[in-house]
């Protein structure tokens, strides 16, 4: 949902499709809005608790979903990808589906 989300708003805006990195921002955008808040609690913007805080939010994600999967986060795993944020593909007849197992 969140994907389609994004493609139409910015099929809406734009006129056509959005590349992949544009929802790799748009999901870099969804983790600083949650963690920006919990950081600020704990310090002023520009400061070193500031900095720790906003880490320390970002490696403390949980379930949140994307364009691109869920994050979880953790401070080993920076990427917060589960099974649920891979499929795989073909393309056949020049249309993409999901590979069954």
């Amino acid at each position: 949902a969140v994907a389609l989300g994004y493609i139409n708003a910015y099929e809406k805006m734009y006129g056509n499709k959005p590349a992949t990195f544009g929802a790799n921002v748009y999901d870099a955008g969804l983790l600083l809005a949650r963690a920006v808040p919990e950081a600020a609690r704990r310090g002023k913007p520009g400061t070193p608790e500031f900095r720790a805080a906003l880490r320390d939010a970002l490696e403390g994600t949980r379930e949140l979903v994307g364009t691109q999967g869920v994050y979880n986060m953790s401070p080993a795993d920076h990427s917060g990808f589960d099974e649920r944020g891979r499929v795989l593909i073909t393309v056949k007849d020049g249309k993409w589906r999901l590979l069954k197992d």
